[in-house]
């Protein structure tokens, strides 16, 4: 894992804590879980792309199913051609679920979600609940279990004297994207449990917990 030193961490600490809600646990029901397999919209909003870099117009992408030229999040104009990996869950192989647009009217691509470890509620053995993290979301996330010095994650820093120390780092990308199980060892059910930031699955530990988020802008 590639840790970047916070030189800002303190004051990213001010604005969204790490907090999470000890006392919760999957005993209740998520607000999203997956009860049963879905089939995904077909239909797919129009695409709008700059002509700088990449393709310019949806009928250029033609390398696979409901191909859409998309724009690249960022400054620089930029575009990429995006297709369907599928229209549900029997399009992906082995026990991987088909994670759809919202709508027919979005752009996103209908993904298979390779890095879940569950389709549906009754993967996660009986009363359990199989849930979204971080799908169709840009945002990554630091999770304060792995980032913190002396939990597996935390970076260390030399000084002038010679002496090595461990220090606050960012270690980004840990959480999902997916559907996970939850687990009674999990610090938070919803976004709801958190005092501010997420409730992701955090892929080192394997739990649901509370997390702060990294959006493009």
């Amino acid at each position: 894992m590639r840790c970047v030193l916070l030189g800002l961490w303190a004051l990213i600490a001010t604005t969204a804590s790490c907090s999470s809600a000890a006392d919760k646990t999957a005993t209740r029901a998520p607000a999203s879980h997956r009860l049963a397999t879905s089939v995904c919209p077909q239909e797919r909003g129009a695409g709008g792309a700059c002509s700088q870099s990449g393709c310019t117009q949806d009928s250029d992408c033609t390398s696979g199913a409901n191909g859409r030229c998309l724009q690249v999040l960022g400054p620089a104009c930029q575009s990429y051609c995006s297709y369907d990996d599928c229209t549900g869950d029997s399009d992906c192989t082995g026990n991987t679920p088909c994670a759809c647009r919202s709508s027919s009217s979005d752009t996103a691509a209908n993904t298979c979600a390779t890095e879940s470890n569950c389709r549906v509620d009754a993967d996660c053995g009986p009363g359990g609940f199989c849930s979204p993290s971080l799908l169709g979301s840009p945002c990554q996330c630091i999770s304060e279990s792995f980032c913190q010095p002396g939990s597996g994650g935390g970076c260390s820093e030399t000084g002038p004297d010679g002496v090595t120390k461990s220090v606050p780092c960012s270690c980004t990308g840990n959480c999902g994207p997916g559907y996970f199980c939850h687990t009674p060892k999990d610090s938070c059910v919803d976004d709801s449990d958190c005092a501010s930031g997420k409730c992701n699955f955090e892929v080192t530990s394997k739990l649901w917990m509370c997390t702060l988020m990294i959006c493009p802008t």
